[in-house]
C-alpha cells in the first residue's frame, strides 16, 4: 500500500514533526495534546480509541482520547468484548490481513460498510480508519481506531496510517509503562546499574533499526554474541520481544 502515493512537501513536513514530537510522549496528557495536536494535521478525527494486548495473560488496555464528550456508559458498550463495536473492528481488521481498515459512507455499498452503518451512525462515529501492529505469529498487539472523522476516507488516509502506527505504538506503550512502573529518580538509576555499557550500545542500534547482523559489524563481535546481549537485556528489562525493550529503555531514559 502505498506504492503510488507520494506525499507533498507539507505532508512530509507534518510527518516529521509527528515521528519527533512522538519521542517526547511519557504520560498521558502528554499522549492527548500530541494525538490532539500534531496527529491530527495528517488524520483530523473527534476520538481515538487505542487498545494494546501485551499477552502473557494480562488484560487487554484500552484508551480513549477524545476531544468530544462520550458518556461513559456508551464507551463502555463500544468496548464490550462480546459484540462491542471496537472488538468487531479488531477482528475485521485482523481477517482483513492487517491492513489498514477503513469505514465511510462514500464505500456504503461494501460489505465492510454495511456490517458497521447501523453503529456508526447510532454512536455518532461517522468514519472510522483503524490499523495497528502484530507480533511474527500475526498476534495483535496494538490497534488504534480513529472516530468522528468529517471527511472522505481514501487511499492516502490509509498509507498515513501505514506510516503512522509503528510510532503510535511506541508513544504508547512508552506512556502505559511510565504510569504503572516510573518512580522519579530511583527507578531509572536502578535499572541503569543493570544494563551494562555495551548493552546499552546493543540498545541504541536496535532503537534505530539495525539487525543483529548490523550490530555484529558495528561493534566487531559476532551475531551469536548480539544474541546473547539481547536475550539478556529482554531478561533485565522484564520484557518479551525488542519493540517493547526500546519503548521501556526509552521511558527509563537509559538510551538518551
Amino acid at each position: 500500500m502505498g506504492g503510488d502515493i507520494t506525499l507533498t512537501e507539507r505532508e512530509t513536513e507534518y510527518l516529521l514533526r509527528i515521528i519527533d514530537s512522538s519521542t517526547s510522549v511519557f504520560r498521558r496528557h502528554q499522549f492527548f495534546l500530541w494525538a490532539q495536536g500534531e496527529v491530527q494535521s495528517l488524520l483530523p478525527h473527534g476520538m481515538l480509541i487505542c487498545i494494546l494486548d501485551e499477552g502473557s495473560g494480562q488484560s487487554i488496555s484500552i484508551e480513549k482520547f477524545s476531544r468530544t464528550n462520550i458518556d461513559e456508559t456508551e464507551f463502555s458498550e463500544l468496548c464490550r468484548p462480546e459484540g462491542g463495536l471496537v472488538f468487531r473492528v479488531m477482528s475485521a481488521w485482523s481477517a482483513g490481513g492487517n491492513r489498514p481498515f477503513l469505514l465511510c459512507p462514500h464505500h456504503s455499498r461494501s460489505l465492510a460498510y454495511k456490517r458497521f452503518a447501523h453503529d456508526l451512525e447510532q454512536n455518532d462515529l461517522e468514519r472510522i480508519a483503524a490499523h495497528g501492529m502484530f507480533d511474527a505469529s500475526g498476534h495483535t498487539s496494538s490497534l488504534f481506531i480513529f472516530t468522528q472523522i468529517s471527511g472522505a476516507l481514501t487511499e492516502r488516509h490509509a498509507y498515513f496510517l501505514d506510516l503512522l502506527i509503528p510510532h503510535m505504538h511506541m508513544a504508547l506503550v512508552r506512556m502505559l509503562f511510565h504510569e504503572r512502573h516510573h518512580k522519579p529518580g530511583a527507578a531509572a538509576g536502578k535499572t541503569r546499574k543493570l544494563i551494562t555499557d555495551r548493552e546499552t550500545e546493543v540498545l541504541r542500534y536496535i532503537q534505530t533499526g539495525k539487525s543483529n547482523q548490523e550490530i555484529a559489524h558495528l561493534l566487531k563481535i559476532s551475531p551469536l554474541t548480539v544474541k546473547n546481549h539481547i536475550q539478556k537485556i529482554l531478561r533485565k528489562l522484564s520484557v518479551n520481544n525488542r519493540a517493547h525493550a526500546v519503548a521501556k529503555a526509552m521511558a527509563l531514559k537509559i538510551t538518551l
